[in-house]
């Protein structure tokens, strides 16, 4: 059985995504052997697929790139080394751009239900409010 990803990993995996350029085919085995040349980890289709973060960053990824294919065709001039590199790297910074925008309007939505339900509930923001209990690392032996 195959072990569940890391936090670090899933950092990895959607670092890979984001900066997956237009010369390569996003596919599914194509990020699990990105994934494994930088991680010399296996992982299946059905792990990272499981994963909202990734396959949200997949899919966003999956349209944007679909998006520059077909406005960019004629687009195909020899560009400088550096130019290569910072247009790589604008692209990039735009792709994490674009999957941040999309997971901060779930997790708003998300926000949305939990302050619904605790208001059917009877709960006070100042109760939401409260902070955490210190951890008594002392007594934990």
């Amino acid at each position: 059985m195959a072990k569940h990803l890391t936090d670090e990993e899933i950092i990895v995996i959607i670092d890979i995504v984001d900066g997956w350029g237009v010369d390569r085919k996003l596919s599914w085995d194509n990020l699990i052997s990105a994934f494994f040349a930088k991680c010399a980890r296996k992982t299946t289709r059905q792990a990272l697929d499981r994963n909202n973060r990734i396959k949200l960053a997949f899919q966003n990824k999956k349209d944007m790139l679909k998006d520059k294919l077909a406005g960019n065709e004629s687009d195909k001039q020899s560009l400088p080394p550096s130019l290569k590199i910072a247009g790589n790297r604008i692209q990039k910074l735009e792709s994490k751009i674009s999957r941040l925008e999309v997971e901060n309007s779930r997790l708003l939505e998300q926000f949305q239900v939990w302050q619904y339900n605790a208001y059917k509930r009877g709960i006070t923001i100042q109760q939401l409010s409260e902070p955490l209990p210190a951890i008594d690392r002392e007594s934990s032996e």
